[in-house]
């Protein structure tokens, strides 16, 4: 009976010391999983904030309405004739077939910017982080405000601020001017167009709040008239970082980049480029 005794309470003690074991394995692995878990959350905070700046956007309701014209029976009887569509570029009719939401191609000479730029209007947030072909990416794609065509005043591109260089991240590198120098020129082409632009304008801004009454410049597509173009180059000028000795005038086509910046709170850092006359 005391041989037994003893083996009972070897075997309990045992199991009290492989419940420890167990527990404070338990113990560590729900550390690593919560630290996962914030370590995942830290890298979509990128994509929080420049998701805000597309809903910030788009959620306003339009201030204009469309009346309904009235037909007449001679209108109604005359065929349409449909207007004849551009040409695609030969370079680009592959990746256009390959994926419709492609809208055009952006490069920096020299840098990491050479990217395909897509644009969803019925889906402002879809390339946040999806790649070219549909797959899940941290990265994203580059992609063109939803309010913008190939006619607007100014083309706003999104693309993330990523630690590995990629997407927009030498975007920053225009704070400093001598940058600037070496890079002056921005190449953007459309599905139907080549474009080059000179960059007129670097420098730091911010998501304002709706009820904040101040020139946005995420917000500016397209002009009502001169003297509003002439407002928002000017409100550029005064918030870039240099002089780079170019300006534009109403009738000029703009591209603005825009990318997250952490010296504020929703902080971007914004490039305004002018297309330069054929």
């Amino acid at each position: 009976m005391g041989r037994r005794d003893q083996s009972g309470k070897y075997l309990k003690k045992k199991s009290m010391w492989a419940a420890a074991v167990l527990a404070v394995l338990l113990c560590l692995s729900a550390l690593v999983i919560v630290g996962m878990l914030w370590h995942r959350a830290a890298k979509q905070q990128d994509f929080r904030e420049l998701a805000e700046q597309v809903r910030e956007y788009t959620e306003e309701p339009s201030e204009t309405t469309t009346e309904p014209v009235p037909s007449t029976g001679e209108a109604e009887s005359r065929e349409t004739v449909p207007e004849p569509q551009p040409e695609i570029l030969p370079q680009y009719r592959e990746l256009y077939a390959e994926n419709p939401d492609f809208f055009g191609w952006i490069t920096i000479p020299d840098t990491k910017i050479d990217y395909p730029v897509m644009r969803t209007p019925e889906d402002p947030e879809k390339y946040l982080h999806m790649d070219f072909y549909g797959a899940y990416s941290y990265a994203g794609t580059l992609f063109a405000d939803a309010k913008c065509g190939d006619d607007s005043d100014n083309l706003l591109i999104y693309g993330h601020n990523m630690k590995d260089g990629s997407m927009f991240r030498s975007l920053m590198k225009y704070e400093q001017k001598n940058y600037w120098k070496e890079h002056p020129t921005i190449v953007f082409n459309t599905l139907y167009e080549e474009g080059e632009y000179e960059v007129l304008a670097a420098f730091y801004d911010r998501v304002y709040y709706k009820a904040e009454d101040c020139f946005k410049f995420y917000k500016f597509i397209n002009a009502a008239n001169e003297a509003e173009f002439d407002d928002a180059v000017a409100y550029f000028q005064s918030k870039a970082l240099y002089d780079t000795g170019v300006t534009a005038s109403y009738g000029d086509r703009l591209i603005t980049l825009v990318t997250c910046s952490y010296h504020t709170e929703n902080g971007r850092f914004v490039v305004v480029a002018r297309k330069q006359q054929t």
